[in-house]
């Protein structure tokens, strides 16, 4: 399984033309779970609408997507946090209308949003949840909201699933998953994943060296280098495969 990140599409209209018009399937030529990502920067979350939401999944078929994404910060004033935290909840609602598994999200500025949050979506019927926390886990915050929205779910006597989104060390507590995006991002800027270290294509550490992954196939750094000179597009696509299952070993 994968996350692939919306935002990363947005900045690209010829990637997102020719994603949409594929789907991310054939686009990343990946036959396994394609999840779409909704965490973005927040001047993505302001300017895409429900509709927007749906025409893009519909174009993309991914095989499950989060719910959209808010910011709530913990030095906003609290109406502003609250109003973000009320839209969460109502687009986590409209998304059950889709026809695809949807991932709820674990956000809030504070304790109570978070609760109040979780809660709601439980009531909807989510089980499965993802938890934004690169900021909180760069700010010191994860260890704070982590731990209680653990207890939440689990209080709610329902089966769950949770995935810390955006951290790739993993923390003491059981029970979560953990997905972050440098395998994606790392193959954008044309970097090779060995044993859990990106490098450039033409490091002589590993240029030379075969890799029998299912994306490499016995493929050299130095052929993907080749390819990527040759054709960006087709060589990014095994640098994201490879990476991925790099980082997944």
């Amino acid at each position: 399984m994968i996350f692939v990140p919306l935002w990363q599409l947005l900045i690209n209209e010829n990637m997102l033309s020719k994603a949409s018009s594929k789907g991310l399937h054939d686009f990343l030529g990946f036959n396994g779970k394609i999840v779409l990502s909704t965490v973005m920067p927040d001047e993505f979350i302001d300017k895409l609408r429900l509709e927007d939401y749906f025409r893009l999944i519909r174009d993309l078929r991914p095989d499950a997507t989060m719910i959209p994404d808010n910011y709530t910060y913990t030095d906003d004033p609290l109406f502003l946090s609250w109003s973000q935290t009320i839209r969460l909840v109502s687009f986590a609602k409209d998304f059950l209308k889709l026809n695809i598994p949807v991932i709820g999200l674990v956000k809030g500025a504070n304790l109570l949003q978070m609760d109040w949050a979780i809660k709601k979506q439980v009531e909807m019927g989510y089980v499965s949840f993802a938890m934004p926390a690169r900021e909180l886990f760069e700010e010191g915050g994860l260890g704070y909201f982590l731990p209680y929205a653990l207890k939440i779910l689990k209080n709610s006597s329902i089966y769950f699933e949770l995935l810390v989104y955006g951290v790739g060390r993993k923390q003491k507590y059981k029970g979560i998953s953990y997905s972050n995006l440098s395998w994606f991002i790392e193959a954008k800027h044309g970097n090779y994943f060995k044993n859990g270290f990106p490098y450039p294509l033409n490091d002589p550490e590993i240029r030379f060296d075969e890799c029998n992954c299912k994306a490499c196939n016995g493929l050299m750094p130095q052929e993907l280098l080749d390819l990527w000179i040759d054709g960006k597009e087709a060589c990014m696509k095994i640098l994201i495969v490879h990476n991925l299952l790099d980082l997944s070993k």
